[in-house]
């Protein structure tokens, strides 16, 4: 546990110390702000709905995460410093876990900068807020982030070009999200039924859509945290491939 937070705090001090991590937050929020009070029916009916806003979370997570994530590994890659770490008494893993932790601290950091928006729409709204599906949709986005990030990690490690790292990742975030949607698992439906069923339960979309109206199910915490521990997993492998 030692190794875990020492690679942490070390990752953290490379996001924290300089803009990368600030431009990150302030860029997501500020895209998701556009968009949720351009399309949020808030202004019209007057009720403090965040349902929109975790609607775009997904979308906004398949670019936010390979952003954060592309130079974990990449990096290391590129300036040949893999060769060093690897060569110190730390196993693959705790290597794995405190780089990806640090990107989740990334993640909490961008949620907690993001209260402000409920906090905002609490005070405009006439009708009192109810701050539990709020909650539970928060919960919801940082279940998904990880996912994400562990995602990203896997993929950085893959490749010693930040660029690439990051179209890889963004690819593969545009898979999830958008190629195992629900409404291609409907096209789907009139072809194979089983298979549409297979798409639905593999996309994130059909996961987050009850996180959108604050609903936590198990099954829904059990993808994204078993996609967690997969991607993770991914990325063990792929680094402990360094050392052959």
């Amino acid at each position: 546990m030692n190794n875990i937070l020492t690679v942490a705090r070390r990752e953290c001090g490379a996001y924290f110390g300089t803009p990368i991590a600030w431009i990150f937050i302030a860029l997501q929020i500020a895209i998701l702000s556009f968009f949720f009070f351009l399309y949020s029916p808030f202004f019209i009916i007057e009720s403090a709905d965040m349902r929109v806003w975790f609607g775009l979370t997904p979308f906004t997570m398949m670019v936010f995460a390979p952003a954060v994530t592309m130079r974990l590994w990449s990096e290391e890659l590129r300036t040949g410093s893999t060769e060093v770490l690897l060569s110190l008494p730390v196993p693959v893993k705790d290597l794995v876990i405190g780089k990806w932790l640090a990107s989740v601290v990334v993640l909490l950091a961008s949620v907690v900068c993001s209260l402000g928006i409920p906090a905002t729409i609490s005070w405009m709204s006439a009708s009192p807020v109810d701050w539990g599906p709020i909650m539970g949709g928060y919960i919801g986005t940082v279940l998904a982030g990880m996912m994400f990030l562990a995602l990203g990690c896997w993929v950085s490690a893959l490749s010693q070009n930040q660029v690439v790292s990051l179209l890889v990742g963004v690819t593969a975030g545009i898979v999830l999200v958008l190629a195992l949607s629900p409404d291609f698992a409907a096209f789907l439906t009139s072809t194979s039924e089983p298979l549409a069923r297979t798409v639905e339960a593999l996309g994130v979309q059909s996961h987050f859509r009850s996180i959108e109206r604050g609903v936590l199910a198990i099954s829904d915490v059990v993808y994204f945290l078993s996609g967690s521990c997969l991607f993770l997993a991914l990325t063990v492998f792929q680094v402990e491939l360094k050392k052959q």
